[in-house]
């Protein structure tokens, strides 16, 4: 017996009948019906008597339904009071924070991270803003209660020699490089792709080294650059209408980001792009928390 099984029955009763009833707590008329004939099964004997005009209680039906509504109301009353638990709990985390996240983070894997933890921590205020990476090490470093996720080449020595003494990476993942293209671009049948060939297609960065222009193949092949942004929605036209190419990796592929595109790897496995945490040294216990908090759920989503 099963405590839903209870409730439509109580439901079914205050309505009158299983199709009004069905319509209330939106639930199919078949499944409702059915839920109940296993609960009369389970007991041994018809609660209902069941007619065109609707529904009424058996004799021994209305003891059931009376036993039902008790039970019920004292399950009801025990959520309500483990509710009440969880509010007066000291251990329930609240506060602000601010996440930054460069445009590669935010475009696929920000938002699925942003409901779970909201649904998780409800308590906490939470402001998410896609920012270059400097912008990150900077809004992090003046504000020790700040988060920032940057996903930058392992090639770019000069973004890691530019972290500040109170400011932290901690790596969180690594990932092949990908390159982003039309379905009609002439790369777009290979299975892996070579600096060599693609050193002669215009290359649109979207974030992945920052609004200089820096990325990751820039001391490895010369390329022209045609766009350095963040607008998903001019890399998208450009990208369908010619013969550029993007920087991409996996979750993109993953999670359905630019899905009009043809996704490949490229085959230098020395060049990769790593994923970083970025906090800042100095927070204190609440804020730390509260930082903790939030990578726990992000990692469960790369």
């Amino acid at each position: 017996m099963k405590i839903e099984q209870l409730e439509f029955l109580i439901e079914v009763v205050k309505a009158g009948s299983i199709n009004a009833a069905s319509k209330k707590i939106f639930i199919s008329q078949q499944s409702l019906n059915q839920s109940l004939r296993n609960l009369e099964d389970e007991i041994g004997f018809d609660v209902l008597n069941r007619t065109k005009k609707g529904v009424t209680l058996t004799e021994r039906g209305r003891e059931v339904f009376s036993a039902a509504q008790a039970i019920v109301a004292r399950y009801d009353q025990m959520l309500r009071q483990i509710s009440e638990y969880k509010e007066d709990s000291t251990d329930v985390i609240s506060g602000k924070m601010n996440v930054h996240a460069s445009p590669m983070i935010s475009v696929c894997i920000l938002p699925v991270v942003y409901v779970d933890y909201k649904h998780s921590f409800p308590k906490v205020q939470l402001y998410c803003q896609e920012r270059y990476q400097d912008d990150i090490i900077k809004e992090v470093s003046e504000n020790p209660g700040d988060v920032g996720f940057v996903l930058v080449a392992n090639t770019l020595k000069q973004f890691f020699d530019k972290i500040p003494d109170n400011v932290e990476l901690s790596l969180l993942a690594t990932y092949p490089i990908y390159m982003a293209m039309s379905p009609r671009h002439p790369l777009a049948r290979q299975h892996t792709l070579s600096l060599q060939s693609i050193k002669d297609y215009p290359l649109i960065i979207f974030e992945a080294g920052g609004i200089q222009g820096e990325h990751a193949l820039q001391d490895e092949v010369n390329m022209h650059i045609l766009l350095s942004t963040n607008n998903t929605n001019m890399t998208r036209e450009l990208l369908s209408e010619g013969d550029a190419l993007m920087y991409s990796y996996p979750p993109y592929v993953t999670r359905g980001a630019f899905p009009d595109c043809v996704h490949i790897p490229l085959n230098t496995k020395n060049i990769v792009f790593e994923l970083y945490m970025v906090h800042n040294k100095e927070a204190n216990q609440q804020q730390r928390r509260l930082i903790d908090s939030f990578s726990s759920i992000f990692q469960q989503y790369l």
